[in-house]
């Protein structure tokens, strides 16, 4: 009895040839996922402020890259990595696109607005936004809109809470002569002294007066135009909190003072609630100046401070960052408070339910043992210093392409 050989070319274009065409793309395309991701990991350093999603999909008689990007250069380095391959359509999409028009800026007209990581009501609060503060729209998914927030925060937010508008109706909207509201909390009504509530408001909302005015009240617009009447020693032109001159570290710490007592809220951003980044970016966003959302991007803006076991080399106003130390040794910031002086610090910790002061000092009485072995950096922010942006130029940096 005689063994034939089958040829192993011949062998192997038999193999080939039984294979689907699913099977063949599975293994041309064996590291093209792969690469995906990490163009996508090169082009975003950070998702929470732009984002570079790419999925590769493919069947019998299609092969397909979808997904969506907010960085014009992701289109371009995409289209260069799959240029070998001419049988993929690129349907990534650069938001904002057709799914929202022209329609790309949006203003807040509810007190507070709840930002979300997912669609959906139920979902984790991510960030929040005040009345008149503007919002670039990049997408929507069901009912649903994907928004940028001046710091430049990426989250989800519902169409109730906001008025779509193209660029110019936006600027045109903070061209105008426009009211903040200074005091702590108060109420629209619908008659002057009225019972009829329209909104409540919080300090830092954006109004515009219609010109009218009874006695102590002045009638208001809300950004959809709403109607409404609110005391006039509750608001103050926002034109100099706009375009501020300087940082007052006076200013900037009595204002911090003024939060203290409100509650702890993950996700919390705005005088009704907020998390430790929150309670340090509304202490400035009142101030007139916008500093990124949460603390481990803060410890990234100003200037850093050398931190000495007697303080000696912090100021009062700076920032100080605590956390720990990953397995590979990198620092993971997970707090942020500010410094008062003589050790104390102002903050917002879930541990404390409500904004309050502690001390790095053992001998004092409200010394926080963890937050001195968990303090890693401090950073002193002022006017111009990195990630600190007036408010005029981060509210236009989202329509002024």
């Amino acid at each position: 009895m005689s063994t034939r050989f089958v040829p192993a070319f011949f062998l192997c274009s038999l193999l080939l040839g039984c294979l689907s065409e699913v099977d063949k793309k599975h293994s041309k395309y064996s590291n093209l996922s792969d690469n995906l991701a990490l163009l996508s990991k090169g082009l975003v350093a950070d998702k929470r402020t732009d984002r570079a999603e790419f999925e590769l999909r493919y069947g019998e008689d299609y092969s397909e890259i979808s997904g969506y990007t907010t960085l014009p250069v992701a289109l371009d380095s995409l289209r260069a990595l799959i240029g070998s391959y001419p049988e993929i359509e690129n349907q990534v999409r650069l938001l904002p696109d057709s799914a929202v028009g022209s329609m790309t800026v949006g203003i807040i007209k509810v007190s507070v607005a709840n930002l979300r990581s997912e669609p959906g009501h139920s979902q984790e609060l991510a960030t929040q936004a005040l009345m008149g503060t503007p919002i670039e729209v990049l997408d929507l998914v069901g009912n649903w809109y994907l928004v940028r927030t001046p710091d430049r925060y990426i989250a989800w937010l519902e169409p109730g809470a906001f008025m779509s508008m193209t660029p110019p109706e936006a600027n045109a909207w903070f061209a105008g002569d426009l009211l903040r509201s200074v005091a702590p909390s108060g109420f629209l009504t619908a008659a002057p002294g009225g019972k009829t509530i329209i909104s409540d408001l919080v300090a830092g909302n954006l109004l515009r007066p219609t010109g009218r005015q009874e006695g102590q009240y002045l009638e208001l617009a809300l950004p959809d135009a709403t109607l409404g009447w609110a005391m006039k020693s509750d608001f103050e032109p926002s034109t100099n909190w706009q375009s501020p001159d300087a940082l007052s570290t006076d200013r900037l710490l009595e204002t911090a003072r003024t939060l203290a007592g409100r509650p702890y809220l993950w996700g919390g951003t705005s005088p009704k609630g907020m998390d430790c980044s929150g309670f340090t970016k509304t202490a400035y966003y009142l101030n007139g100046y916008v500093i990124p959302r949460d603390a481990s991007q803060q410890v990234h803006a100003g200037m850093e401070v050398e931190l000495t076991d007697d303080f000696q080399n912090l100021q009062a106003g700076d920032l100080l960052f605590f956390g720990r130390f990953r397995d590979d040794g990198s620092e993971k910031i997970t707090h942020v408070g500010v410094y008062l002086g003589e050790g104390q610090f102002l903050h917002a910790g879930a541990d404390n339910g409500r904004i309050t002061t502690n001390s790095l000092r053992a001998n004092a009485a409200d010394y926080a043992e963890h937050r001195l072995k968990s303090l890693l950096r401090a950073r002193r922010l002022s006017a111009n210093s990195k990630s600190v942006l007036t408010i005029d130029d981060a509210f236009h940096s989202l329509w002024a392409k």
